[in-house]
Order: C-alpha cells, then structure tokens, then sequence
C-alpha cells in the first residue's frame, strides 16, 4: 500500500471514529444522572380535595334549578348554587365547562353567565364575575372561569343564569344545564 493510500485509510478512519463517538456521547445524555437528598423528616401529610357543587359530587354537577322545559327562546331562568369545600385541605376552583344536554327535542343554544355573591333575584347580576359569559349548544362548551380559592369546610354562593338564545328545530326542547368544575390543592 502506498503512502497516500495508508494516509487517506487513517483520516477515513479517524472520521469514522470521530462520527462515531459523537453518535455515542449524543445518545448517552438520556438522563445518565440521578441526584438524591437525605429528608430530616419521615411525616408525609396528604389531603382529600373535594369540591361538592350543590348536592353533587365528582366534578360534574347537573343543575336542576336551570332545566328547561317548554322555554320560548328569549325566556331566562336563574338560581343560586352553593359551591363548598368537602375536603381536608385548601383548594382552588374554577369552572371549566357548561352547556345544556338535551334530554329531549331540538338542539338549543343557552348563553350562561354567573355571579359570585350579590343577590340572585331578578334584574341583572350582581357581585363579582364567576366565569366569561358564554353562548352554549353542548354541554362540554369551555368557559373561561376565574380560579375561586376555598379554605377547607369553606363555601360560597354562587348566582347562575341560563337564557335560552335558540333552537334549531321546531317544537320545544327539554334539557338540563351541566357545569363541570376544575380543582387544584392549595398550600395551607
């Protein structure tokens, strides 16, 4: 083998060894390290988060004081609904979902909105907002809610109105209005 030869067949293979390598460290950094702390403490305390809106529970709640039967669109119909802390521990709330579910009839389209505090008669809604109001057909529809904070054993009262915008078909609807809920613990 000539000198040119041997010199090419080094760098060809000093490449191969270079790629190599690098394919090799590229591969290895998949988390090859741990890190462990000693704890000075053996208690670990934990918490049941539990949010109960009016008498349900889990984080759907269907409300029987907004079902609509035989509504005319325009008509409106509102009522308080107790949300409470159930659990041991803090936590924080909002609603993330609303909207109607058709137990009969045509598909309808209800705009919801909400007050926390305030008075829940006629007129408009008093108190702080409790979620962006929102034009609904299905029950999933997301709501932009404002995170709410409960202390455990805590609850506060909320103003819900549902006005009945449209409906699709002929003839009258029967639904109910359904609001599902997210929670988050919060430190005590």
């Amino acid at each position: 083998m000539t000198r040119s030869g041997l010199t090419r067949l080094l760098i060809v293979g000093i490449a191969g060894l270079v790629v190599a390598l690098s394919l090799a460290a590229v591969r290895s950094t998949d988390a090859l390290w741990s890190d462990r702390k000693t704890a000075t403490s053996t208690t670990a305390t934990t918490g049941q988060l539990r949010l109960v809106a009016g008498g349900g529970t889990g984080s759907t709640y269907q409300f029987p004081g907004l079902a609509g039967t035989g509504q005319l669109p325009g008509q409106q119909s509102q009522a308080p609904l107790v949300i409470s802390n159930g659990g041991n521990t803090p936590l924080r709330y909002r609603l993330t979902a609303a909207g109607p579910q058709i137990t009969s009839g045509s598909a309808v389209t209800v705009t919801l909105s909400g007050a926390v505090g305030g008075s829940c008669g006629t007129g408009p809604l008093t108190g702080t907002s409790a979620f962006t109001t929102v034009d609904a057909s299905a029950a999933g529809t997301a709501t932009a809610g404002v995170w709410r904070s409960l202390a455990k054993g805590a609850s506060e009262t909320w103003c819900i109105r549902s006005a009945l915008k449209a409906v699709s078909g002929a003839g009258s609807s029967t639904y109910s209005i359904l609001f599902t809920f997210g929670t988050e613990q919060t430190r005590s």
